[in-house]
């Protein structure tokens, strides 16, 4: 049975798919990775509506996937301080669906802090229909910015809030709640300034519709969002409004007509195209937008894209084992907006694509998972990869790959074996693909042991260990094994045992001089090299990062065809201080189906790796 610890999560609701990547970092390493959010552990919930949500740990980055019979369900999700909620749009805000970092649990309809030693003060919020009316079909809520406070009220012409004296964001729905073609009305007050009584209009009739053009003949929104976030306060905020498509959304600013020092608005939106079932799948082109606001909330929007205000980044998607299928999303942040919310769209393998991305200080990163159809009609995962993030220019075109073999171990950051007094912390991923795009997995067993002066000291089956050293210095080792071979064709088993030496550490911390071996073959898109005479294969021999380690004195090759069961020393040509060339002769008559590959390392400081890779490549004639 797959390890459960190792798991990616992947759930599937027509046709669309939220994915969260399972790989484990330092914990004192968080500043370095919260630029790359999707590559940290995400938390999945089912909530009472059947509705899945994923979220990163930090809240910048959602999924929604509706329950079957669901779809077209508008949702709020809001972010403030360590409070993560998202409301499903056809239910009242009491109850709503919180989403700390563990677990969903239900919030009753005020998380205020109550007044305590503090004076309160009544905001009274008025709500008036697209009609100039008082209506009762409409939500109210106040965020702190100066507190961590949240309360809800809906459901009357008017709302009283009881507040300590300080700063709030005001943001009002107007619509039939229980119809989701409805007109939504969103407003929003940035700053209300609450140091006596006060008394707002929330008043529908200066709301204004929002759409956008994305200049791509076709393609169909699969999600769109309108946010707003202002960094400013003592307590970050932020609110978006999610929805399948922009009909019907019409939105209005409220209050000061001056820029708000700290906030930023923004739309965003996914574009794709349909297939002959009617699906999101396998589209040939994408379009992912965020546009911003400094300063201000938009009343009404309206974008067309043209062909040059975006990027173009043609992909390929390979295949690691026949049959599977993938999904992709892709996320985005800006100056003034941490995160937005994204889609999973399905794709077959090998397949290619072409995402057209907004361009210029936007920042995308994407996941892509390999998954497969079971017999009962479920999706179970196998890989899941993660890239970190990157800018695009206008105008410019870009190629991507994903999923490309040799899959194996890989440093994405100097965070991976950090020894600091005595405590050490080691997490590797182990199923990073050629692109260096870090990876995660099923496996059907993973364990990682370590040894200080050949006693075993700790051990570990999560894919990440800490433990604590004998003080002094010594010979550690470090070995990880997993093995996946009932869910994957390639990289069925890797192994890496890494010895080094190390002694008590600094508090702030010493990284262990690890090497790594990565193999950059040319592969088709079913990851198989030709098997005719002499195969060469290009790899590069990595260190860890902030390491303090020796040069390469040794380094060895061998290949196997048959498993790991006999080897064969490879010639291994230099072409310079990290760079090399495996030459690899195929045995006459072989009907091999796979090369395994494993390679030994020494440096002049007598830190060494021995990785081995099963199955590593997919042989064709």
């Amino acid at each position: 049975m797959p390890h459960p610890r190792s798991q990616p999560i992947i759930r599937a609701t027509a046709g669309l798919a939220v994915i969260a990547l399972t790989v484990s970092h330092a914990p004192h390493a968080s500043a370095q990775t919260e630029s790359a959010p999707h590559a940290d552990t995400f938390q999945t919930t089912v909530l009472d509506t059947g509705d899945t949500v994923s979220v990163s740990p930090d809240g910048a980055h959602v999924a929604i996937t509706p329950a079957e019979g669901r779809e077209g369900t508008r949702f709020t999700s809001v972010h403030s301080a360590d409070r993560h909620l998202v409301l499903p749009g056809d239910l009242p805000r009491t109850p709503t669906a919180r989403l700390p970092t563990a677990a969903a649990a239900r919030t009753p309809a005020s998380s205020g802090t109550g007044c305590g030693s503090t004076e309160c003060h009544e905001l009274s919020v008025r709500h008036l229909g697209p009609d100039g009316a008082p209506t009762d079909d409409a939500e109210s809520m106040v965020l702190g910015l100066d507190s961590d406070v949240m309360e809800f009220a809906g459901g009357s012409e008017s709302a009283v809030f009881s507040l300590p004296e300080g700063r709030y964001m005001l943001v009002t729905d107007v619509s039939d709640f229980t119809d989701p073609d409805a007109d939504w009305h969103r407003m929003v007050h940035p700053l209300v300034t609450l140091d006596s009584d006060d008394e707002v209009v929330m008043d529908a009739t200066t709301t204004r519709p929002v759409s956008t053009d994305p200049g791509a003949d076709g393609t169909e929104s699969a999600l769109v969002e309108i946010g707003v976030e202002n960094q400013a306060g003592s307590e970050a905020v932020r609110v978006s409004l999610q929805a399948d498509d922009f009909s019907g959304l019409h939105t209005a600013l409220v209050g000061p007509s001056a820029p708000v020092e700290g906030l930023t608005s923004f739309v965003a939106s996914t574009w794709a195209h349909r297939d002959r079932a009617g699906e999101l799948r396998g589209s040939p082109e994408t379009v992912h937008l965020l546009d911003t606001v400094e300063g201000s909330f938009p009343t009404g929007y309206d974008r067309t894209v043209e062909p040059d205000d975006l990027a173009t980044v043609a992909v390929d998607h390979f295949a690691q084992t026949p049959g599977n299928a993938a999904t992709k999303a892709l996320f985005a942040s800006a100056p003034g907006v941490s995160g937005i919310a994204t889609v999973f769209l399905p794709y077959d393998l090998p397949s290619s694509t072409v995402h057209r991305v907004e361009a210029g200080e936007t920042m995308w990163s994407s996941a892509f998972g390999e998954n497969r159809a079971m017999d009962d009609g479920t999706v179970s995962d196998v890989t899941a990869l993660g890239s970190v993030p990157r800018s695009y220019e206008a105008g410019d075109s870009y190629t991507e790959r994903w999923n490309a073999a040799v899959v194996g171990p890989m440093f994405l950051w100097g965070e991976h074996a950090v020894r600091s007094g005595d405590d050490l912390w080691f997490g590797m991923p182990m199923y990073s693909d050629q692109d260096r795009h870090q990876g995660g997995s099923v496996t059907d067993e993973a364990e990682v042991l370590l040894f200080q002066d050949g006693g075993l000291v700790a051990s570990s089956d999560t894919g990440h260990l800490q433990a604590s050293l004998a003080p002094g210095e010594s010979e550690l080792r470090l070995e990880s094994r997993t093995s996946r071979a009932s869910v994957a064709d390639l990289s069925t088993r890797i192994e890496a045992e890494w010895t080094v030496s190390s002694d008590t550490a600094a508090p702030e911390g010493e990284r262990l001089p690890l090497w790594v071996v990565r193999y950059q073959p040319r592969v088709d898109m079913w990851n198989s090299v030709r098997a005719r005479g002499l195969i060469r294969i290009p790899l590069t021999v990595e260190a860890h990062p902030d390491s303090v380690h020796g040069d390469v004195e040794e380094l060895t090759v061998q290949a196997s065809f048959d498993d790991g069961d006999s080897w064969k020393r490879a010639w291994v040509i230099r072409h310079g201080a990290d760079r090399r060339t495996a030459l690899i002769w195929v045995p006459r008559r072989s009907d091999a189906e796979y090369l395994s590959l494993r390679a030994h390392l020494t440096d002049s400081d007598d830190n060494s790796v021995e990785q081995t890779i099963i199955r590593a490549l997919r042989l064709s004639d």
